[in-house]
């Protein structure tokens, strides 16, 4: 049985696109918890698996500068979870 490849989002304008409400309910779904405040613009995840913690840094905002690449980064997290 073979699995199915994984895509990987490069694209700024489609990671721009990810709407931060639906994400932060796909975390919650899954297992992963809000646990406290990364500066101002940004709130750190974590969970659990195996004895391993991971750990997602999402923005607080889809206005700011880095968005993009904060969403590429939980993507990335999420495909090794």
């Amino acid at each position: 049985m073979t699995g199915i490849p994984k895509t990987t989002i490069k694209d700024s304008e489609t990671l721009e696109a990810v709407n931060l409400n639906q994400l932060r309910n796909y975390l919650k779904i899954r297992g992963w918890h809000e646990d406290k405040p990364f500066l101002e613009n940004a709130t750190l995840w974590h969970k659990p698996v195996a004895g391993e913690e991971f750990e997602i840094l999402l923005p607080n905002q889809q206005t700011l500068g880095d968005y993009a690449a904060r969403i590429r980064e939980a993507i990335q997290i999420l495909e090794t979870v």
